[in-house]
């Protein structure tokens, strides 16, 4: 009977008989799964069939598997008005209108694909019964509260500014006995004016950079940069940037009402 080992194979040894006591290695380049021969431990060979067989249970690399990211990565203002919302056990429909914005404005707001102005902002707060720190800040009870320069928290999430572009950062951090609010606001040149906003309560506020326009109970008022203001909040009032140079001001209003 003829010795199977003395057999030549197929592939890719045709023509040839294996050595007689000798054991050969495959490498990764051939069709074996592993590339040249080499001499080695003795091994058990096998037909390209059966080969393949113990190739296809190597063990294979997988692209890693995309998981969602979990609430807490998402930006805070996106999250926060999403959690007030379901407090509220509002819809996003429902919030919507209350607000007056579309339902998939809102949606992208809480991914944080686009940055709600602070108009829309407001109504959302005002929908919402909170106050616009609530939703910029972590409620926070340390005797004092220092923000380095950049380290002011902001609603902007995205590069996206939404309607007139203006947006905030807030200066005092959110607390349900708060007194006041303040905020850095810039406003965008060349927009249209943010409002109208009436609520309870008092606003002061300092022009840092550029010219604001402020219209107060249906009076304009144009005030330039190092200038100063103060009204009731109660009275209808707009602002924008004047001009054609973005603006920057210091707002405080009492009690967080914004």
């Amino acid at each position: 009977m003829e010795d199977p080992a003395s057999k030549a194979p197929s592939r890719p040894f045709a023509g040839s008989r294996w050595p007689a006591g000798e054991a050969f290695e495959f490498d990764a380049g051939s069709e074996y799964g592993r590339g040249t021969l080499t001499k080695g431990v003795p091994i058990r060979m096998a037909s390209s069939r059966s080969a393949r067989r113990v190739e296809s249970r190597q063990p294979t690399q997988r692209a890693p598997a995309q998981i969602a990211a979990p609430v807490d990565d998402l930006p805070a203002l996106g999250r926060r008005l999403r959690y007030f919302r379901r407090v509220k056990k509002l819809t996003l429909h429902g919030l919507a209108e209350g607000a007056g914005c579309s339902a998939s404005l809102l949606s992208r707001i809480e991914n944080d694909r686009v940055t709600p102005s602070l108009t829309t902002l407001h109504r959302l707060c005002r929908a919402l019964d909170i106050s616009v720190a609530a939703l910029l800040t972590e409620a926070e009870v340390q005797a004092c509260v220092v923000y380095g320069p950049g380290e002011r928290p902001s609603h902007v999430g995205s590069e996206i500014v939404e309607g007139d572009g203006s947006t905030a950062e807030s200066l005092v951090p959110f607390a349900n006995a708060r007194l006041l609010e303040g905020f850095v606001i810039s406003l965008a040149a060349n927009r249209k004016l943010c409002g109208p906003f009436e609520h309870d309560g008092e606003e002061v506020g300092y022009v840092l950079e550029g010219e604001l326009k402020l219209i107060v109970g249906g009076k304009p008022y144009v005030i330039p940069q190092g200038g100063s203001f103060f009204f009731r909040s109660d009275l209808p009032h707009y602002y924008g940037a004047s001009g054609r140079r973005a603006c920057r001001i210091i707002w405080v209003n009492t009690p967080p009402t914004f």
